[in-house]
């Protein structure tokens, strides 16, 4: 069973939600003068979790308002859990007469 869950105030959001999990490295490429190319990185990867909702009326304005408290999210999948703050709440799309669909981006907060 899926869930998205605030853990701060302990409310479930919903039950329907699909999660990837994205990493993004800081690099940067050089030419060198025989044309090969030079790669560095730089720190860690940065994992942030890419969600797919689908919530009722007061789902929507439960990941509202965890978005204006930088409320501590909590993402369980069949087999693993995620934690994360939100970082980017695409516009609700309703789509049908009770439920509205955003996509989600969670930073990473710790490792389960």
């Amino acid at each position: 069973m899926t869930e998205l869950r605030n853990m701060d105030s302990g409310i479930a959001i919903t039950s329907f939600v699909s999660l990837k999990e994205k990493q993004e490295v800081i690099r940067t490429i050089h030419k060198t003068l025989d044309g090969r190319q030079l790669i560095s990185r730089y720190g860690f990867p940065a994992v942030s979790y890419e969600l797919t909702v689908y919530v009722k009326d007061d789902g929507r304005q439960a990941l509202l308002s965890a978005e204006d408290d930088l409320s501590l999210l909590k993402v369980t999948t069949r087999d693993k859990t995620y934690f994360g703050r939100i970082i980017k709440l695409s516009d609700f799309e309703r789509i049908s007469q009770e439920y509205f669909k955003s996509k989600v981006t969670l930073a990473k907060e710790v490792d389960v």
